[in-house]
């Protein structure tokens, strides 16, 4: 299926509720919060393994493994999961079901000694295929179904009942697999791990707001930098890998040899929709004289950008002129890509202006769409919002703190919290926003700039709670 395909430069979409469209204002999420102050030592609740707990191994085949090891669960149970994610943690049903039933406890100590692995080896046959852009993704599709919903619905389960620690636990393994998930170089599995961390920052939230749940601030302080490898994502030059001859275009050819290469890179083009469908229907004579069209263009670029004398640019058939200035541009592109996905917002968020401007130039000299599906800046955003996330936590927690040692009051200002570290918005580099009145405050994200502002992704990271304080029972 092509959806579990890895799309060259891996920028296609995947279903997950990550990149799900929003509605165009979200409604403020409602937060229930009662005081609880840090207890001590300070972690004595995590929620990623400590590294003295860690056992060395790989996580990858106990993973794959799984499906086999339940198969009734995996066709009968699975499809009927995600209405739990959904159920109130009050609703009868979660008393008249067992937890094995949600999600069978042989399964779930499986994925808890995986989420203990040191590392995670997936094996994918990257550089021994020359088709990386098809290798199947099927995995990916399976590990959502229990790392998310029904490890989801087995936290939620252990919630209903006030079952903390195991609930933190199964929070605790749901991010260190997703992490896991992520240990390979391509866009869409990391895409696929932010939808399972969020997943589970969306489980630590609810957990928070439970009657008597324990403050978590020093566990959510205590994650990892990043929750996916995103870095490792942008070395990975797909075009030069699925594309291998731009790696010596100066090697002789015949003009005939030339003509079959620009064929082969239009149809590669035209069938993971570069090009715009309007043309695949364009017959095979044009496929082949396709760069052709742009060799004027190419001759003047070729010699005045880069630098080839002007008598070698002469002697180059169309063809050949053509796709060594259409590959150079994708090169160039492809490379800076990679470049500004290492930089912090504050960096990469004027240099992406510029990138898409070059991409959009690229396109309308060329027809021929630098990114087909999901934008670099969309990608970017999606995958910094896991750390927005996690620093709205951190505040809501130290919220929690300041009411459980100030007699449940709410604070007026984030700066009435002093003996702990509010962090800013990581995405902005701005402060969160505080409201305080009467007996409800609320907190939000800051605006985000006008760079990443037209992601879809954008409006799916806004943080807006409204905090009012839990009533107790008399």
């Amino acid at each position: 299926m092509r959806s579990l395909c890895l799309i060259l430069l891996a920028w296609g979409a995947i279903a997950s509720e990550a990149f799900a469209e929003p509605p165009a204002v979200p409604p403020p999420v409602e937060l229930l919060l009662e005081g609880r102050a840090i207890e001590s030592p300070a972690l004595k609740y995590r929620l990623y393994p400590a590294e003295n707990e860690r056992h060395d191994g790989n996580a990858a085949p106990i993973l794959l493994r799984l499906p086999w090891d339940q198969l009734h669960w995996m066709n009968k149970i699975v499809p009927t999961l995600p209405e739990w994610e959904q159920r109130p943690l009050t609703a009868p049903e979660w008393a008249t079901f067992e937890k094995d039933y949600i999600f069978p406890d042989r399964f779930y100590l499986e994925i808890k000694r995986a989420a203990y692995r040191r590392e995670a080896q997936w094996e994918y046959p990257i550089h021994e295929t020359s088709f990386p852009h098809l290798i199947l993704l099927n995995d990916v599709q399976g590990l959502r179904s229990f790392l998310n919903y029904g490890l989801s619905a087995r936290v939620r389960y252990h919630l209903s009942r006030g079952e903390f620690d195991l609930a933190r636990e199964g929070i605790l393994v749901g991010i260190s697999n997703a992490k896991h998930v992520a240990q390979t170089p391509f866009y869409i599995t990391q895409q696929v791990a932010v939808s399972f961390q969020l997943s589970m920052l969306k489980l630590t939230r609810e957990m928070i707001t439970q009657p008597n749940s324990p403050n978590m601030y020093w566990a959510i302080s205590n994650l990892p930098e990043s929750l996916i490898e995103f870095d490792q994502a942008t070395r990975l030059q797909m075009f030069e890998i699925a594309f291998p001859a731009v790696r010596d275009l100066d090697r002789p050819r015949t003009p005939e040899e030339w003509k079959e290469m620009a064929h082969q890179l239009v149809s590669f083009l035209i069938e993971f929709e570069y090009l715009k469908s309007a043309d695949k229907s364009v017959d095979e004579t044009l496929k082949r004289s396709y760069f052709t069209v742009y060799a004027k263009t190419a001759r003047a670029d070729l010699t005045a950008r880069q630098g080839i004398p002007a008598e070698k640019v002469a002697a180059m058939s169309d063809e050949e002129a053509g796709l060594r200035w259409y590959t150079q541009l994708h090169l160039n592109l492809d490379q800076k890509t990679s470049a500004i996905c290492t930089l912090r917002p504050r960096e990469a968020r004027h240099a992406y202006r510029r990138l898409l401007a070059e991409a959009q130039a690229m396109q309308d000299a060329t027809g021929i769409r630098f990114w087909p599906h999901i934008s670099p800046v969309e990608a970017y955003v999606s995958a910094w919002s896991l750390k927005r996330r996690v620093a709205s936590l951190r505040v809501v927690e130290a919220v929690r703190h300041y009411m459980g040692t100030h007699d449940g009051k709410l604070p007026a200002s984030l700066d009435d919290i002093q003996d702990l570290t509010i962090p800013v918005d990581p995405l902005t580099d701005q402060p969160f926003l505080w409201q305080f009145e009467g007996e409800t405050a609320t907190l939000k994200s800051p605006p985000i700039p006008e760079e990443f502002a037209a992601t879809s992704a954008a409006t799916t990271i806004g943080i807006d709670y409204r905090i009012r304080v839990r009533s107790k029972a008399p």
